[in-house]
């Protein structure tokens, strides 16, 4: 028993949750002391707030997010935040609503990315990525300083722990806990890593101690075919690589280009393809196939039509393309790590460390180029420091007239005219500073109106190709009898949408329609009719794969559990999907006869459950 007690002690201990990480708080004075600290050995984090706004960056969530490896500060905006900007070099400090990841070790002040200011609730989760990104490449950094033991590389499983850019991912080795990483120019150059691989992933490649990289190489997958991933008839999704007038070129995986021309993009011969389509765009493609050819066309498929899942080009990867990605992470143009770090000589860093360890990420948004163009550095940086010379100049003027005045009399006239005028290079400054800070401000704005812009525009055009790519027109009325119109219409249908080959093999079935049904039928748009028909082929021809998706079931007299059938004699009603993923979405309620066949009964919402 007392085995038994202490077993069980035991196992409480172990089971035992680590306290999370704690938000820290000191003075403004205390806070730049400690960020000074020449043996500062952890990246820290600053988040000021404004005292008096609700809106604020949650500290406690950043400590949650970046783990105990990084030490999180809170300091409000104000006093505080001045007496930090005293105590840091110059453009080091924070401000308003905003966190800056500060790094530690040698040269860290040179590799400490910009703040990140708060505007608007909606930007808060792109900001807790940004700065869980600066942090990794900190940590990276500084990890890839480190001298290890081995000198050959060797077979490693490890984790992937996060992404500190486009073409980075940091990885944790499983048999150490030592940081490393995958460069994406090692595996497709171009993809975001974040297509190949996800967080949390357990993977197992060739780790370098010269270059703390992990060459993953042997996982990617060959390329595949269209038709061993795609049956005829599938909506697939697919990149768009380039737009011209004419048409489109997209491809289903990296290397699988596609030209779609603007025919099959829209039925409006007037259409541009450039007005439809953005390069990078993630678009939904019906594979079709040809004399043996594959053809993608964009002809009517719908916006709530399931696609099948893009294959992974990893193994054990997510699939690589995702309709639902934002779109501005398409366009990110994150520097590469590589690409942004200082060479040796201004880093002070040895030879013999990588390119990739010396790296810094600047996150900086799509438009970084743009905005640049609005305010240029001689705007934004080189006013501050050639006031600062001119008033190194006019202190050296005062020194020397001052010299002069006790050597030759000078008045106090003179002194007093020299002391103007450094009070007024003084306000000058000043005012500078103030405009320097607006500047920032308006950069952090202009930025978010262009992504959002960028978003927008890309809805238009999806909601433009979308309303062009049907080829539904109005059905000419070519009989006096509405049943014997509809069934030419379904006959009409069939005919178009079931290929040649399968026509045999999926003939119309003998079908009904009751009184409710075509006075439903008159009620219902165009757009809605021409889904109704492919709705009633799937039903008719016995097309079973269709309908599984369209979910063919029973209507029960009430939503219990053990409801009985709504039932007809024999006969029992049947419903089944018109239409997914939209207001008032449509279903069809039709009868299932005894004696064999279907009779449509009516076309309804989907709140309707009563035949």
């Amino acid at each position: 028993m007392p085995a038994q007690k202490n077993r069980n002690r035991l196992l409480a201990v172990v089971a035992t949750p680590e306290p999370p990480p704690t938000v820290r708080h000191l003075n403004g004075s205390d806070l730049a002391a400690f960020l000074m600290d020449p043996q500062r050995t952890h990246t820290a984090v600053v988040v000021s707030f404004l005292p008096e706004n609700a809106l604020r960056i949650d500290a406690q969530e950043v400590a949650a997010l970046l783990g105990a490896d990084a030490q999180v500060f809170e300091l409000a905006n104000g006093p505080e935040t001045h007496k930090l900007q005293k105590g840091v070099p110059e453009r080091l400090h924070v401000f308003g609503n905003s966190a800056r990841v500060y790094p530690h070790g040698a040269q860290w002040m040179g590799r400490t990315p910009r703040p990140h200011i708060l505007h608007s609730a909606a930007y808060l989760p792109q900001l807790y990525t940004i700065l869980e990104h600066d942090f990794l490449a900190a940590e990276h950094f500084e990890s890839n300083q480190q001298s290890t033991t081995t000198s050959l590389p060797v077979l490693s499983e490890a984790e992937v722990k996060g992404f500190p850019s486009d073409d980075r991912a940091m990885v944790e080795l499983l048999s150490n806990g030592q940081r490393a990483v995958i460069r994406g120019e090692d595996l497709l150059p171009g993809i975001p890593l974040e297509w190949l691989l996800h967080k949390g992933q357990t993977l197992t490649g060739i780790f370098d101690p010269a270059t703390d990289a992990l060459d993953v190489k042997s996982l990617l997958l060959p390329h595949a075919s269209p038709v061993t991933v795609y049956k005829h008839g599938d909506v697939a999704l697919a990149r768009v690589k380039s737009v011209t007038p004419s048409h489109a070129l997209v491809h289903l995986w990296p290397g699988s280009d596609f030209r779609i021309g603007v025919a099959r993009i829209s039925s409006n011969d007037l259409d541009s393809a450039v007005d439809l389509l953005t390069e990078g765009e993630v678009v939904r493609v019906r594979v079709l196939y040809e004399n043996g050819a594959v053809v993608l066309s964009m002809l009517d498929v719908d916006d709530d039509e399931p696609a099948i899942t893009a294959p992974p080009l990893l193994r054990g990867g997510p699939p690589w393309l995702d309709y639902d990605r934002p779109y501005a992470s398409i366009f990110t143009a994150a520097t590469s790590v590589a690409g942004l770090a200082p060479s040796p000589a201004a880093a002070g860093s040895p030879a013999g460390v990588s390119g990739v360890g010396q790296a810094r990420t600047e996150l900086a948004g799509p438009n970084s180029a743009s905005e640049e163009a609005l305010l240029t550095p001689a705007e934004r940086r080189t006013a501050l420091r050639s006031t600062q010379m001119q008033l190194e100049l006019a202190r050296h003027t005062i020194a020397e007239l001052l010299e002069a005045q006790k050597r030759q009399g000078a008045t106090d006239k003179v002194a007093r005219a020299l002391q103007d005028q450094l009070e007024a290079e003084r306000r000058g400054a000043a005012e500078l500073a103030r405009l320097h800070n607006t500047a920032e401000h308006q950069i952090e704005a202009l930025r978010e109106d262009l992504a959002r812009t960028k978003s927008a525009l890309v809805q238009l055009k999806q909601q433009r190709r979308s309303t062009t790519s049907r080829t539904d027109a109005p059905m000419e009325k070519l009989f006096l009898d509405s049943a014997e119109q509809f069934k030419f219409d379904v006959q009409l249908a069939w005919a178009r949408l079931v290929p040649a080959v399968d026509k045999a093999a999926h003939p119309l079935s003998d079908y009904g329609c009751s009184a409710h049904f075509l006075a439903s039928w008159s009620s219902i748009t165009e757009q809605q009719r021409s889904k109704t028909l492919r709705a009633v082929v799937d039903l008719a021809a016995g097309m079973t794969g269709s309908l599984r998706k369209r979910e063919a079931h029973p209507l029960r007299l009430n939503e219990g559990a053990h409801a009985g059938l709504t039932m007809r004699g024999e006969d029992v009603c049947m419903r089944l999907y018109v239409e997914k993923g939209t207001a008032g979405a449509l279903r069809l309620h039709y009868w299932k006869l005894g004696a064999g066949g279907v009779e449509l009964h009516e076309v309804v919402s989907h709140d309707v459950v009563k035949p």
